[in-house]
């Protein structure tokens, strides 16, 4: 059992406060945001993760795990301290790191006497682990261990993971790291700290990457009548692919695919490689929002005055984090024609309420949402999206227009109830036109 302190009251600094008291240690989180210490030493926590709140309070109960402004008090007897802390992006697309030389600075500080082994999980800029431990040498230890925790499953992920890596100069110090996840058995790379850093980054491109190939495989697909799912699925049994982010849909969002795969390319550039693919892959994942504000101009018209229902704001499901919302991003372009847009997500309505005032119209349901809509879209592959009640929601609404952006619902079963309905994937009945060219209720489209 060991004394570990973390810095940053973060969604990756609670998960791994929960995870790391749960395995059995004591485990003491700073964070300089007093109301963020006071709600979540109550067992509050202010984001939604599936399982996190039942493992925060049970190791509150077992006083395993503890929340405090003082970096004196969290670093007090600590052997290890994790750095959990955001870095922003910058307008060129690197990573800032001034939350993360504050925090070594406090640390230095505020570091008891056997200074404890620093465990940097932020995602940083490459060669920021060597450079410090450069700067701090003789007073800090430094080992980079990125995490690799998907937002909606995060919990699963700390007790599941795929690999632990560690890069450290000091071996000593990586094993040390190594044997806090030893009762995971998950295998464990060591390497260098250049390379456990990229290894974050380059993850997040790669899956960027297969979202957008999907997604620009669908568009052929829809071209030629084939079903870009089932393309997805062929692809995603061949091992040497493997399954994951190769379903079309609306786009990847949140707080690491687009930051990763942005400071990826800004490395490219840096150090004179091609950073074409990189910037290929995110616009391609712009222009998936585009394309349905494209349909809806071509189905509607003049989109303004017309009132559109988005199903969904957070990013993906189970998580209410809106950062860089592909269902967000849809809703603005919309607005800017002058639509009105209408929307309810299970998990993010009260960041909604804050975030989009004035701007954006949040129901308390579904069916609230998509009262008097011309068009309905399925923006975030929620559960509960798949099961709703669409015989009624096709009533309150004025239009037939529906977009699974998600691939979640049936196709012939909206059909029956009448929907003009359009996916990224299916294509059946993609010739249901009238002989003037117009779509007609009751048939299904590929976009």
């Amino acid at each position: 059992m060991s004394n570990i302190a973390i810095v940053g009251a973060g969604h990756v600094g609670v998960v791994y406060a929960a995870g790391l008291a749960e395995l059995g240690h004591r485990v003491k989180v700073i964070d300089i945001d007093r109301r963020k210490v006071e709600r979540l030493s109550k067992g509050s926590i202010w984001f939604y993760e599936p399982g996190l709140p039942e493992l925060l309070e049970r190791n509150l109960r077992r006083r395993r795990v503890s929340f405090t402004t003082s970096y004196a008090e969290g670093l007090a007897r600590a052997t290890f301290a994790f750095i959990c802390v955001p870095t922003p992006t910058t307008d060129d697309g690197s990573l800032d790191d001034i939350y993360l030389r504050k925090a070594f600075d406090e640390i230095r500080k505020h570091k008891g006497r056997p200074a404890p082994i620093i465990v940097n999980k932020s995602t940083v800029p490459v060669g920021i682990g060597d450079a410090l431990a450069r700067e701090f040498a003789n007073e800090l230890t430094v080992v980079s261990n990125p995490e690799f925790l998907a937002e909606g499953r995060a919990v699963d992920d700390f007790f599941r993971p795929s690999r632990v890596v560690i890069g450290s100069r000091d071996r000593t110090a990586a094993e040390q790291v190594a044997e806090l996840y030893a009762p995971l058995r998950a295998p464990v790379v060591f390497t260098d700290p250049a390379t456990a850093e990229l290894s974050k980054l380059a993850s997040n491109a790669f899956l960027a990457t297969k979202v957008s190939f999907a997604n620009a495989l669908s568009q052929i697909s829809g071209a030629v009548g084939a079903d870009g799912e089932k393309l997805g699925q062929v692809l995603s049994l061949d091992p040497r692919i493997g399954q994951g982010h190769l379903r079309p849909g609306l786009g990847f969002g949140g707080s690491c695919l687009p930051k990763d795969l942005a400071a990826v390319a800004n490395l490219a550039r840096r150090h004179s490689a091609s950073a074409d693919l990189f910037s290929a892959v995110a616009a391609l994942n712009r222009g998936q929002q585009s394309r349905i504000v494209d349909l809806l101009k071509a189905r509607l018209g003049e989109l303004s005055g017309k009132r559109i229902c988005i199903l969904g704001a957070s990013f993906k499901a189970n998580t209410d984090d809106l950062r860089d919302s592909p269902a967000l991003a849809l809703a603005r372009q919309l607005r800017e024609l002058g639509a009105e847009v209408a929307t309810f997500d299970p998990a993010a309505n009260g960041a909604l309420h804050t975030m989009a005032r004035g701007w954006l119209s949040v129901a308390r349901s579904a069916g609230g949402a998509a009262l008097g809509a011309d068009a309905l879209v399925i923006a975030t592959d929620w559960p509960e999206f798949a099961s709703l009640d669409y015989t009624r929601i096709r009533q309150v609404m004025r239009g037939s227009i529906m977009v699974d952006a998600r691939s979640i619902v049936r196709a012939d079963s909206l059909r029956e109830l009448g929907f003009e309905f359009y996916s990224f994937t299916n294509t059946e009945h993609s010739n249901g036109s009238t002989e003037n060219g117009s779509s007609v209720p009751g048939t299904v489209h590929a976009l």
